[in-house]
């Protein structure tokens, strides 16, 4: 059996995704553009987390991470209690090559969308993820959130 190919690895579809959410921006405005990421985001993990209702929060961060890494949309991530220390991400490394504050863009928020809906679908409750703060070491990005 061969290995599957893709034309396009992370990084080139978190640049096709953020140059869409540019546009989506610039059209509707970048709190409206927030607010469809968020959504569709939280529409996706809805669906990654509805096989597992009934879950605990953790289940849910659980399918979270491995989602995000599998996904190769990060290297790492740490849990520390509501506190999520993410590694290496793909969308914060895109922004900040576009000089684009990460933790407010559009795409930030389609991820933060993602992590309400799985937690949502596993557990029934209702979370807001948030930007606490980025930093940058080297090449390196670590984003920090409340989840």
């Amino acid at each position: 059996m061969s290995e599957k190919v893709c034309a396009m690895d992370t990084r080139d579809i978190v640049e096709l995704l953020c140059d869409i959410a540019t546009e989506v921006g610039s059209l509707i405005g970048d709190k409206g553009a927030v607010s469809v990421f968020r959504y569709a985001g939280k529409k996706m993990g809805r669906k990654l987390g509805k096989r597992y209702d009934g879950g605990s929060v953790d289940d849910a961060r659980a399918i979270v991470q491995k989602f995000f890494i599998d996904k190769e949309f990060m290297s790492k991530i740490e849990l520390h209690g509501d506190c999520a220390q993410l590694m290496n991400c793909k969308i914060g490394l895109v922004l900040r090559d576009r000089g684009i504050d990460i933790g407010k863009h559009a795409l930030c928020n389609f991820g933060f969308g993602l992590i309400d809906g799985v937690v949502e679908a596993v557990t029934q409750k209702k979370i807001v993820t948030m930007h606490v703060h980025s930093e940058q070491q080297g090449d390196l990005i670590c984003c920090s959130e409340t989840w």
